[in-house]
């Protein structure tokens, strides 16, 4: 236990200078590594703004679709009810029909049978 308390005050010491140093190079003025840095960052940062225009074409492109689903489904809903609408009409036409034939030859045979 004695031996990581005195590793981790070491790597924390080592930390500590790292930044010191590091401070010092950013006020003393530039290192060498810093344009290349700089460089990076830049190449980073049109790298994200091409994914975020991409990204943002792609929202675009999904949402037009999403829309043009949704006026679809509305379009069907709309002739879903016209067909029921019309069977129903038509179902009840032929059910009165059946219902005036049936009537019909229950009439005729009445009159065959008891004679009229």
């Amino acid at each position: 236990m004695n031996n990581q308390a005195r590793l981790l005050k070491r790597s924390e010491r080592e930390r500590s200078q790292q930044q010191q140093m590091g401070d010092h190079q950013l006020v003393g003025g530039r290192s060498d590594a810093q344009p290349e840095e700089i460089r990076s960052l830049h190449d980073n940062i049109r790298r994200l703004l091409t994914d975020i225009e991409e990204l943002c074409d792609l929202c675009c492109f999904l949402d037009d679709d999403r829309q043009r689903y949704r006026q679809d489904a509305a379009e069907w809903r709309k002739l879903h009810q016209q067909v029921a609408t019309e069977l129903t009409e038509k179902v009840s036409k032929i059910s009165l029909l059946c219902m005036y034939l049936v009537s019909h030859v229950k009439m005729r045979y009445t009159l065959l049978v008891f004679g009229g």
